[in-house]
């Protein structure tokens, strides 16, 4: 009887991963992102004033850091801040911080970034649609994409060579 819940249980992560879109099943089975060498999905999400913002036309031809994120993971506050020190920094570099809050409204990034004394431009995905396209599995992930919007590189964590990455 055991045996056979094993098999259950089994046949069911099986089915589970299969239905999964190729980023998410890559990055559950510990597999290179297969993003990675293709070109960022683009997309088009509101910000904080209610605006439309494209990734693209955002980019405006630069490199970006893709920071997916949400105020409620400690470890996406302490990334998020880290991020904001440097924002002039990666400016200077020819960077661009496009931060992906998944599945909060307005009013709790807002309140959040108030309270961290934090000025940010934010991609407001409230439906987590977005998240798909990517294969986001969870929170933080960091995408960094090349000038020509190509995916270079995809975890939980900044990388420190993140320009030696993006320059390759």
């Amino acid at each position: 009887m055991r045996n056979l819940r094993y098999l259950g249980l089994f046949l069911v992560v099986c089915f589970l991963t299969l239905a999964m879109p190729p980023q998410a099943k890559a990055q559950l089975l510990f597999m290179p992102n297969a993003l990675i060498g293709k070109p960022a999905p683009d997309f088009t999400l509101k910000n904080l004033e209610g605006k439309d913002l494209n990734m693209t036309k955002y980019r405006d031809g630069k490199s970006a850091i893709v920071f997916f994120w949400a105020t409620w993971c400690p470890h996406c506050r302490t990334a998020l801040k880290g991020l904001h020190q440097k924002k002039d920094e990666f400016e200077k570099k020819g960077i661009k911080l496009v931060l992906v809050d998944l599945g909060e409204s307005v009013e709790e990034v807002r309140e959040h970034l108030l309270k961290a004394k934090m000025e940010l431009n934010i991609f407001m995905d409230m439906d987590t649609a977005l998240s798909e396209s990517y294969g986001i599995i969870g929170v933080p992930t960091f995408y960094l994409v090349d000038k020509d919007g190509i995916v270079k590189y995809v975890e939980h964590a900044l990388p420190k060579n993140y320009e030696g990455i993006l320059s390759e």
